[in-house]
């Protein structure tokens, strides 16, 4: 894992040792700085499943901090997918991406398997706080929770910002001039365009909607969350980045509308494709006084870039009360080590990024956790998420996110406010009643919905034994939205055992 991220400018820069450093040019080198723009070597048009090859040029010293990736995403929903067509991408565009690879010619120098989940748990735990409010990074990165808008009749309320500012569809129309709270026609889509006929890049001549936005986002991977310069004039066109793209299913979201199974038929469900894909890298060209210095460091014994990366394994745990995980890493330097539970099979009508506290079915909760290597344990004492030994009911999880934020390195750090917060943290499942004639699930259920639909729902009120009384607000007739966002709970624990000065994670081999 990366020990400074990009998304959390506020922490502590890594002090990177001696022996890893190469003298960045001083101000008597003549430099040049050039912006190009890369397009893959496979094709110009994506579709889901498929891979996007980018690779950087033989020339000049590459500025990783500022290399972008720049993109247009076509979203579609057609007029058969939904009786009300609403849909959008979960939080931040990065979920497209399933799977990133670095490579030096046939090797893999990174290779982030769910990638998407990694970029959305940094998204929540350490970027921009999404609730009632809207920033910058609604702007090239697509990330928004909720906020106050405003429909044509002049009521107030949530609108989900990734559906009516960034890139929603939606073949919706209010029932009625609304009376009452229950029937807003606000905020049904971003620039919705009727689509007639087949259109390029199109993977169906279906009637519906599509609505086509822009992006340009960083890498995360640890080489581009470094600062050293990355000497591709030396490196023959071998440095290249290959991009898996995300099934829809996995990174869209479409409100649930209906108490019954709602099945999509091959040709009419929610899908997207990539194109005017452009890899943006900062290149630096310096005098020949510079090149000569750094092929003297590389004959004198390498130039070494010191820079860390993620390791994914996944499990399932078969729904067991007890869960011992068995990790087979064998890294020299683990510097924390992350833990999330997930659904394992995603549909388009939950958040299949969202991570829960707890998935026991409101029949007991989380009681704890900790991470064993070798003969040792930690943290020293398991982390305790009840409120006591045996209960079934959350005690807030203060300690699971102290460990979390250490982890982060953002311990009592909070001129950023995140996205984490009570009710997205270590909240339990729900009893769910609805007040919409649609809710997308029975229209009562006692216990153990799971927080995964992305604020399409608020909560009422609390049980005397603390379960949450969840309300379904969002439907085919109401876009208002709720202020309940998905869940994002992780078990985490800091292995770092200094400041940094030097390579200092624990030894996994």
């Amino acid at each position: 894992m990366s020990s400074h991220f990009k998304w959390y400018p506020a922490s502590e820069e890594v002090v990177v040792p001696w022996n890893a450093r190469y003298s960045f040019p001083s101000q008597a080198n003549k430099a040049v700085k050039i912006t190009p723009r890369i397009p893959p070597k496979n094709g110009s048009v994506f579709n889901p499943g498929q891979v996007v090859r980018l690779e950087f040029p033989a020339q000049g010293y590459v500025n990783p901090l500022n290399t972008t990736l720049e993109f247009d995403v076509t979203l579609y929903t057609f007029a058969a997918s939904t009786t009300a067509g609403i849909m959008r991408f979960q939080n931040n565009i990065q979920s497209i991406f399933n799977r990133v690879r670095l490579l030096y010619g046939a090797t893999p120098l990174e290779d982030m398997i769910n990638y998407n989940v990694i970029v959305r748990g940094l998204t929540e735990w350490t970027a921009t706080n999404t609730h009632n409010t809207m920033d910058q990074t609604s702007v090239a990165e697509g990330i928004g929770g909720c906020a106050v808008a405003s429909d044509n009749l002049s009521y107030f309320g949530l609108t989900n910002v990734r559906q009516k500012y960034i890139q929603g569809t939606s073949l919706a129309t209010p029932s009625g001039a609304p009376a009452t709270s229950v029937d807003f026609q606000g905020g049904f889509g971003f620039s919705s365009v009727p689509q007639a006929s087949d259109t390029a890049g199109s993977p169906s001549a279906a009637v519906g909607t599509f609505v086509t936005r822009r992006y340009q986002v960083n890498f995360a991977l640890g080489l581009f969350t470094q600062d050293k310069l990355i000497p591709t004039k030396f490196m023959a066109s071998q440095l290249a980045i290959e991009i898996s793209l995300e099934q829809p299913a996995a990174c869209i979201y479409v409100p649930p509308t209906s108490t019954t199974a709602v099945t999509y038929s091959v040709g009419s469900a929610p899908t997207y494709s990539v194109s005017n894909v452009n890899l943006i890298p900062e290149i630096l060209e310096f005098d020949a006084s510079y090149d000569s210095m750094f092929l003297a460091g590389l004959r004198d014994g390498g130039v070494p870039l010191k820079f860390s990366s993620w390791h994914t394994f996944l499990f399932s745990s078969g729904g067991a009360a007890s869960c011992n995980l068995l990790v087979q890493e064998r890294s020299r330097s683990v510097k924390a080590l992350f833990a999330v539970q997930r659904r394992a099979q995603p549909t388009f009508f939950t958040d299949s990024h969202a991570m829960f506290f707890d998935t026991s079915g409101g029949s007991s909760c989380l009681q704890n956790y900790q991470f064993r290597i070798g003969g040792r344990y930690f943290p020293a004492a398991p982390v305790q998420t009840s409120s006591s030994v045996g209960s079934p009911y959350s005690n807030g999880g203060a300690e699971a996110y102290t460990e979390l934020a250490k982890a982060l390195n953002m311990v009592g750090d909070y001129r950023l406010s995140s996205g984490v917060n009570a009710s997205k943290w270590a909240l339990q499942p729900g009893a769910f009643t609805a007040i919409q004639t649609n809710p997308g699930i029975a229209a009562t259920v006692a216990s153990g919905v799971l927080h995964e639909f992305d604020f399409t729902m608020s909560i009422g009120s609390f049980s005397n034994a603390g379960i949450p009384n969840i309300r379904g607000i969002e439907s085919k007739n109401n876009s208002f939205c709720g202020a309940l966002g998905s869940s994002c709970f992780a078990m985490a624990t800091d292995l770092e055992t200094s400041n940094g000065v030097e390579i200092s994670g624990l030894n996994a081999e």
